[in-house]
């Protein structure tokens, strides 16, 4: 797993989720991989954030799937978002979830978790100089 974050997909950000049994995986990754490994603990605070965060996303445009190539991994995480529910509190703080006799939301989660690496980052800028004809 570190080699392929590190050297396969040149991650600069990883937000991983250090809720209970994630948290030494979490730890784990931090060691190896330092300040670009984010540990996330999913609070009802934090998730709350976290669903706004994508919902922004979603309503913007500025999310995008890659296109389906037929895997399982593709096939299920459109599943859990077409199944992904809101329960909105009155305290301005907002559940998102699949119900559990639907299926799961682990890639939905996820999604949400690689929308908290992208917080804040921009299109990467080319640099570089013309060369004189």
């Amino acid at each position: 797993m570190v080699d392929i974050l590190k050297n396969v997909w040149n991650c600069h950000r990883i937000v991983v989720d250090a809720t209970g049994i994630g948290q030494p995986v979490a730890s784990f990754l931090r060691k190896e991989l330092g300040s670009r490994v984010i540990p996330f603990v999913i609070t009802s605070k934090s998730k709350s954030e976290m669903g706004f965060e994508l919902l922004s996303l979603v309503n913007s445009g500025r999310l995008k799937l890659y296109k389906q190539d037929g895997s399982r991994e593709y096939k299920e995480t459109l599943f859990e978002l077409e199944r992904a529910r809101a329960q909105y509190r009155p305290n301005q703080t907002m559940n998102f979830y699949v119900d559990p006799q639907e299926g799961h939301d682990d890639f939905l989660v996820s999604l949400a978790l690689a929308a908290q690496a992208a917080k804040g980052l921009g299109p990467r800028e080319a640099k570089g100089w013309l060369r004189e004809s």
